[in-house]
């Protein structure tokens, strides 16, 4: 009863809000339809079957309302805009979206689906199967799925009076069936849209909270109720600055990886080094920053994984490993990156845990960069070249190199 109380006061806000909003916007002359229950109408008119077209007709006034109606959900539950400039930044470094400041555009879509990142065509459409999209309203300053308003809002409470738009049966006439089919109505999942809602609204709050507030609550909602969403943040995205997402995603690929046969570790790779969408290779700095914090001399899971990588360079993938053949992914320079980048975290690990008694753990002979050392020495020729990519402790790893042929190279 607490809940629905709370949630029936977060409503009547939400109308008188919206009711003052749409007063100001058209003294204002705007053109953007704000009338929530006009809309509603419409969208429960139109039913909810997506196979028979029932949100064909939804576009950006149909986001515009939504996002008016989030709005004030997030301020009525906490959540705090930032300094634009600072929002801006954050979408920048989460997404890797630049918000320009010139653009007429009220949002940036944000595809979720990872071989359509680069796709940053602006098209509306509901969140569905299909359209998994993610806006970002730069106004308002927050983020978004686009759901249907009866997703969001008990219409039913707030508008007894639509119940009339239900009342006559949505029916298709299928051609290939040669029948009439009755298309779902919101009235078909009036049991259902309760918990959905509540779950809708749950998401929207944690996830800019979290985002945007750095509130470590909402993160620990993410991980329990969300963790999809966090693990699309790093591994599509390349958001490494959280470590408990990167602990997550890398000891749920490592294990899975792991359990394959044979095994493939060093598939892992393919998180950190990646190429944008301009086609130049990323390297995931964070993520090799959590990799180096917690290795130690009883664990070396992923130091290892990443150790492996490098060979894969240098040689044709025969087991079919990776999706895109590492040696033919990179050009001799990046490649040479690379493994100037997992040495750096790779050789002094060895020196600070290789000891007599955790011999079990650290086997490998010699490290990576020695080895390749021996059997490509242009790769240390191309680090030095380039300044070694930047990285202070390169110019040493490559000095001490020469002790490590006590050793027979693996």
């Amino acid at each position: 009863m607490t809940h629905l109380r709370t949630l029936s006061i977060l409503l009547a806000t939400t109308l008188l809000n919206l009711s003052c909003l749409e007063n100001r916007n058209s003294n204002n002359g705007n053109k953007v339809d704000l009338n929530i229950k006009t809309i509603l109408s419409d969208q429960i008119e139109a039913g909810n079957d997506q196979t028979y077209g029932s949100f064909d007709e939804y576009g950006e006034k149909d986001l515009n309302a939504l996002v008016l109606v989030e709005d004030t959900i997030l301020n009525n539950h906490g959540y705090k805009k930032i300094d634009r400039k600072l929002f801006n930044q954050r979408i920048e470094v989460i997404f890797g979206r630049t918000i320009d400041g010139n653009s007429k555009k009220s949002y940036i879509k944000i595809d979720t689906y990872i071989d359509n990142i680069c796709n940053k065509e602006l098209l509306f459409a509901p969140y569905s199967g299909d359209a998994q999209y993610i806006y970002v309203a730069k106004k308002e300053q927050f983020l978004t799925n686009f759901h249907p308003l009866p997703k969001i809002l008990d219409y039913l409470k707030l508008y007894p009076e639509l119940a009339e738009f239900e009342k006559k049966d949505i029916e298709i006439y299928d051609a290939i069936e040669e029948e009439t089919t009755r298309a779902s109505q919101w009235k078909d999942h009036i049991k259902e849209l309760p918990g959905e809602r509540q779950r809708n609204i749950k998401t929207l709050v944690h996830r800019n909270k979290y985002l945007f507030n750095d509130d470590k609550a909402s993160l620990d909602w993410l991980l329990r109720n969300d963790d999809s969403f966090l693990a699309l943040l790093l591994i599509g995205y390349g958001y490494d600055q959280e470590p408990r997402i990167n602990k997550m995603v890398l000891d749920s690929i490592y294990n899975l990886n792991t359990q394959t046969s044979p095994t493939s570790e060093e598939k892992i790779a393919d998180l950190f080094f990646v190429k944008d969408c301009n086609g130049k290779l990323k390297i995931r700095k964070g993520l090799l920053k959590y990799v180096e914090d917690n290795t130690s001399s009883t664990d070396n899971r992923f130091i290892y994984a990443l150790s492996s990588y490098p060979y894969f360079l240098y040689s044709e993938d025969l087991d079919k490993v990776f999706d895109e053949e590492p040696s033919k992914k990179f050009n001799a320079v990046e490649k040479a990156k690379i493994v100037a980048y997992i040495a750096n975290i790779e050789n002094p690990a060895i020196d600070k845990y290789k000891t007599f008694e955790s011999s079990e753990v650290w086997t490998n002979a010699a490290s990576t960069l020695y080895n390749l050392s021996v059997s490509h020495p242009e790769i240390i020729k191309l680090i030095e070249q380039n300044n070694y990519f930047g990285l202070p402790k390169m110019k040493g790893i490559i000095g001490k190199l020469k002790l490590e042929g006590q050793g027979e190279p693996e």
